[in-house]
């Protein structure tokens, strides 16, 4: 059976995202995803300097929003 809306068909949707990612030392790394940078780094229980969120409390976040 076809995903409808109100008795038509769904439309189709399509999302493309670009970015760039660098590391900028031990743990630490940056990306740039449309023109804003957001920093990484590990707690300094897995040898990160805790000094930004970890990959996983984006993804959480991301879950959240």
């Amino acid at each position: 059976m076809a995903d409808t809306t109100q008795g038509r068909p769904a439309g189709k949707r399509t999302y493309i995202a670009e970015g760039f990612g660098e590391s900028l030392g031990k743990h630490l790394k940056k990306a740039t995803v449309k023109g804003r940078e957001l920093l990484c780094d590990e707690s300094l229980a897995f040898g990160g300097d805790d000094s930004a969120p970890g990959a996983m409390d984006y993804f959480v976040a991301s879950i959240l929003f």
